[in-house]
């Protein structure tokens, strides 16, 4: 007896877990990897932030989107080692007298602290006595942190330039195959969905864009802004102060009042101040300075530069920032909040799905004007007239 073949169905069921089941391995996959999966997530990053430039060029000039990558990497290079060569000894420089300072900087606070155990305001009394403890042992920690730990984050030497040559290559290969995987993707999705799919990826690609580039303009800005400011001021270590506050300004929240507090402690435990200034008034300036940027920065730069790409309650924020510390550490912190931002969409969209609300209305399309009607003759209306007119006088 001859059984007819027949291709195998799953069941909604046993779609469903299968598809767990992939989630889940991958997720394995990716948490196992660990580190090596660096380079691959970097890559893609930078490929997502430079693909509409390359696209931009491959389109204006129809040259090939590999030369203009090629062109990227060759003006990055150059932009790197001239920073490096121009800001690189100003860096080192007041990062090691910093390091120089840090034992007299936590001396100094514990000896006004154990000065000053009680503080009168307002005619309040403040003991300031059980603080002293944590206060120095936070300073201590802070002055035993050296930056030399971000290299041993790899192991070997060789293992930094394999892991770099890696994210090269990656980006490279994303930067230039950058439509063909983003059509295969949307191939995935069943044609009937498509077009679904496809406006849902515009809005997830609308927030990361906006948010992305608001950020890395805003890191040189309130870098420079600051570095003005302090400079001004006759902070010492400006440079190196400014840029960590405009590294840090990409944490919400946490990051300005913690570049605040890092510039405030300076200018109070420096020794020498400018204009005759004491370190308290200058602290006191220093920190006013700060705030007027902050407010600058939430009400004139940001909305300029960033938009209304994400739209977070402040609790989200707060969320975004705590998880993605805990879960990814210095990453988690950066990437927190657009990750919250793409679930929020992606909840929002699952959530019509559950409660089989109304889809939104399409963007409408607008429709240009028919042009106006010319009232032209055909070429051979003179001679035609003329030839009547003839006919008519003979």
């Amino acid at each position: 007896m001859t059984v007819a073949p027949r291709p195998i169905r799953l069941s909604p069921i046993a779609k469903l877990i299968t598809v767990l089941i992939i989630i889940s391995l991958s997720i394995l996959l990716v948490w196992a990897a660990g580190a090596v999966m660096t380079p691959f997530v970097a890559g893609a990053i930078t490929a997502y932030l430079f693909n509409p430039l390359i696209g931009w060029l491959d389109r204006r000039t129809g040259i090939g989107r590999a030369f203009w990558i090629a062109v990227l990497y060759v003006l990055i290079g150059i932009l790197v080692y001239g920073l490096v060569l121009f800001l690189g000894p100003i860096v080192s420089a007041q990062y090691h007298e910093l390091q120089r300072q840090v034992p007299d900087m936590i001396r100094y606070i514990g000896q006004t602290i154990s000065a000053n155990q009680r503080i009168s305001l307002g005619g309040f009394e403040l003991d300031i006595g059980p603080i002293e403890k944590p206060v120095l042992d936070f300073v201590s920690e802070l002055g035993r942190a050296r930056l030399e730990g971000v290299p041993h984050l790899v192991l070997t030497a060789f293992e930094t330039v394999l892991l770099f040559v890696t994210y090269l290559i990656v980006t490279f290969y994303l930067l230039l195959q950058a439509e063909q995987i983003t059509s295969w993707m949307y191939g995935l999705v069943p044609a009937p969905y498509r077009d679904e799919i496809r406006g849902l990826g515009k809005q997830i690609d609308a927030t990361l864009t906006g948010y992305v580039r608001g950020t890395l303009l805003l890191i040189p800005i309130m870098a420079t802004l600051t570095y003005v400011a302090l400079t001004l001021l006759g902070v010492r270590y400006a440079v190196v102060i400014a840029i960590a506050t405009g590294v840090l300004e990409t944490i919400p929240l946490i990051g300005p009042w913690s570049a605040a507090g890092i510039a405030v402690t300076v200018a109070l435990l420096q020794p020498v101040t400018l204009y005759g200034w004491s370190n308290a008034v200058l602290g006191i300036i220093v920190g006013i300075t700060y705030f007027a940027l902050r407010m600058t920065e939430d009400n004139v730069i940001i909305p300029h530069v960033m938009g209304h790409a994400v739209h977070l309650h402040p609790v989200l924020v707060l969320f975004a920032i705590l998880a993605g510390g805990a879960i990814g550490g210095a990453f988690g912190l950066l990437v927190g909040i657009p990750v919250v931002a793409v679930l929020r969409l992606l909840l929002r969209y699952l959530y019509r799905k559950l409660v089989d609300a109304p889809e939104p209305p399409p963007p409408e399309i607008q429709v240009p004007p028919p042009e106006p009607k010319r009232l032209s003759q055909p070429a051979d209306t003179p001679r035609l007239a003329s030839r009547t007119l003839r006919k008519r006088r003979s």
